[in-house]
């Protein structure tokens, strides 16, 4: 098994999901391989956020978390990024209407080849967010 990223998006009629999927080899034992599974799924009532962390596909090793943002709350997504030798520190931060905090949550991914195509998930994550936002409350009228 090799590192792998992986980006899509998926369009239905009553929600959008934004995918990141990573898989990270360990340097030390290629057999050890870390898979990290984060969705952003946007609908007219609310957007959820899914993370998934497992290690060797191992299903009882998985740790998941889900939060709930309400879209008449939510306002935008704030990715922070930084990055040394070892590994991409991605926080993600969304705020409310009113500027409080929503969402802080933090990825640490290995650093490898791939990094500008998480980075740009991140990015262009609140923008995408919005787009899909925008696209369904006109759908939906």
């Amino acid at each position: 098994m090799h590192d792998f990223i992986n980006t899509n998006v998926e369009s239905h009629q009553n929600e959008t999901v934004f995918n990141l999927q990573i898989c990270e080899t360990s340097e030390f034992d290629v057999s050890l391989t870390k898979s990290t599974s984060l969705s952003f799924i946007v609908s007219k009532k609310n957007i959820k956020i899914v993370t998934k962390k497992w290690i060797n596909s191992n299903q009882e090793s998985m740790i998941g978390k889900s939060y709930i943002i309400p879209t008449k709350a939510f306002h935008y997504f704030l990715p922070i990024i930084s990055e040394n030798e070892d590994e991409l520190n991605i926080q993600v931060q969304s705020f409310g209407l009113r500027g409080e905090l929503l969402l802080n949550e933090r990825l640490l991914i290995d650093n490898n080849k791939h990094n500008s195509k998480i980075t740009t998930f991140f990015e262009t994550l609140d923008e995408n967010v919005n787009k899909a936002l925008r696209g369904l409350q006109l759908h939906c009228m």
